[in-house]
């Protein structure tokens, strides 16, 4: 059986998946990407010498190229890879907040490009097991160099590219810091106000009042919106319950899903509070792409704003609205289950699997070793005497505002990097710009904080159990939907949770449990 039969056979079982889909996309062609031989077949080798250097890879699209700069599929970048990489690459955008769908819809019509990249790490698990992708040990082996002896200098990577039959499904390289959620907060309304700075989720909500009702700005108006919010808004306020939606904990021994757990209704009853109390936006429900909030926070109408620690460009475009603002990161928040730190993320980087139809994979290898040797430094920092300078070898952007309109968006192509951002790294990159130096000196606080206030994180990465994989994002879906109707209406956090029990319960919850539950068991002294 060719593996293009097989792929043929997922048809029923995507499709199933997409009827729980938010939208049916049209499927779009990813180039190069069909009728390959088993991968049994690799042993020849040399088979592949004979085919075009050509490969077709999935890249995140988040509106972010501008108009004058072409498109995700040509631009000044593809065509700098398309030159130096060796390798023709045609690229396949994927919106970043429809992967699933988009990802279905090109897998169940056979147009999924060669290079399939991803954060989530569930749709690898259930793309393995439905024979979408295949195993790259000996692809690594025979074809890699580079990242081959990439992986031996890091092993920590592999249990996360490597899945439940010992073989390893993906490419990642590490990544640039580990750290990710913040909270940061307008210094200089705190200090207006004569406020401290917040220890506990108590004090927040009274900041947040103060910020509504006392006028911070200044002018003399009600229109301040207390806490304004990017998409890690909602995992940020789980993280201090300890309690993040859909993660896995273990309570005595038992696995269990965090919105079973007497701490997640703690989370709810928050985001119920904030939204009553006028402390959030009440159109952030609608705010699908996170812009209204984040004009809330750079034109000067939000005091607190939940981000990550990339929150660069926010920063700047504040500070050109509101030269005299001044800010400060959240420290961890206590609540009465403790203090948990914010989130440690998993070493790995973006992960990329290879396509079972994949004609050319010894190209795709070539490609990830070019990559990893030189490729992603124009792609993170630009052209030298352009848009940056080297100071102590360390590249300075020279023109922010072109940086991230030429640059910024070519982060997207790195399917793998070797940045490594050290507080020497951040201070010394930063150059002599104010701006640019205030949001290093917030960065190096946000990395100190996660390595000073442990995380907890009872599982290192989603447990690779194909049962789970299959429902998760139609359990997702559902679960999103639940939570934001809760915070906007009188529904009590009991019943919010018995809703996304029966939820859990019609995709037969129960069944997947036990299922994680023995992995649990026969795997919990590796996870330690």
């Amino acid at each position: 059986m060719t593996n293009r039969t097989k792929t043929k056979k997922l048809l029923p079982a995507l499709l199933v998946i997409l009827a729980g889909g938010s939208a049916v996309l049209s499927a779009c062609s990813g180039g190069d990407s069909g009728g390959a031989e088993p991968s049994a077949s690799v042993a020849g080798g040399d088979k592949y010498d004979a085919l075009p250097k050509v490969v077709s890879a999935s890249i995140y699209d988040r509106g972010q190229v501008a108009t004058s700069e072409g498109t995700y599929e040509e631009n000044r970048w593809t065509k700098l890879i398309n030159e130096q990489s060796g390798v023709k690459v045609n690229w396949v955008p994927i919106p970043r907040n429809q992967e699933a769908d988009k990802f279905n819809v090109l897998l169940a019509s056979e147009q999924a490009p060669d290079m399939l990249s991803t954060y989530n790490r569930d749709f690898i698990v259930r793309w393995a097991k439905e024979g979408a992708i295949q195993p790259l040990d000996e692809y690594i082996d025979k074809y890699s160099t580079s990242y081959k002896k990439y992986l031996q200098e890091h092993p920590e990577l592999k249990p996360y590219l490597t899945l439940e039959d010992g073989k390893m499904y993906t490419i990642a390289s590490m990544r640039p810091t580990r750290a990710n959620t913040a909270i940061y907060i307008r210094q200089d309304w705190l200090d207006k106000l004569g406020l401290a700075m917040p220890k506990s989720v108590d004090e927040l909500i009274e900041v947040a009042k103060a910020f509504r009702d006392r006028d911070p700005d200044g002018n003399n108006a009600k229109d301040t919106i207390p806490m304004a919010m990017s998409t890690a808004y909602m995992a940020i306020t789980d993280d201090w319950f300890q309690a993040r939606s859909g993660a896995w904990f273990v309570e005595d021994g038992k696995v269990i899903q965090s919105f079973f757990t007497p701490r997640y209704k703690d989370a709810l009853a928050f985001r119920q509070l904030v939204y009553k109390e006028s402390l959030v936006d009440k159109e952030y429900a609608t705010d699908k792409e996170f812009s209204r909030q984040k004009q809330l926070w750079t034109t000067g109408r939000a005091g607190i704003y939940f981000s990550n620690i990339g929150m660069d460009n926010t920063l700047g475009d504040l500070q050109k609205n509101n030269p005299g603002a001044k800010l400060a990161v959240v420290p961890p928040l206590s609540t009465k289950y403790g203090t948990n730190g914010y989130e440690m993320e998993v070493p790995n980087f973006l992960l990329t699997a290879f396509n079972t139809n994949m004609k050319n994979p010894k190209a795709a290898m070539e490609f990830i070793d070019w990559m990893l040797d030189t490729g992603w430094k124009p792609l993170t920092y630009g052209t030298e005497g352009v848009h940056y300078q080297l100071v102590n070898g360390i590249p300075v952007t020279s023109d922010y505002d072109k940086w991230k309109t030429e640059v910024a968006y070519g982060n997207e192509y790195r399917l793998v990097l070797q940045e490594q951002q050290t507080p020497e790294y951040l201070i010394t990159r930063a150059g002599k710009d104010p701006t640019d130096l205030a949001m290093a000196e917030l960065k190096n606080t946000i990395i100190k904080n996660t390595e000073t206030t442990p995380f907890r994180k009872d599982f290192p990465y989603v447990p690779p159990v194909s049962e789970y994989s299959a429902i998760a994002t139609q359990f997702e879906a559902k679960w999103k939907e639940i939570n934001t109707r809760m915070a906007m209406t009188d529904e009590t956090p009991d019943k919010a949770v018995a809703e996304i029990k029966q939820a859990w319960d019609n995709l037969g919850g129960d069944s997947v449990t036990a299922k994680v539950q023995a992995w649990y068991d026969a795997n919990k002294d590796k996870l330690k």
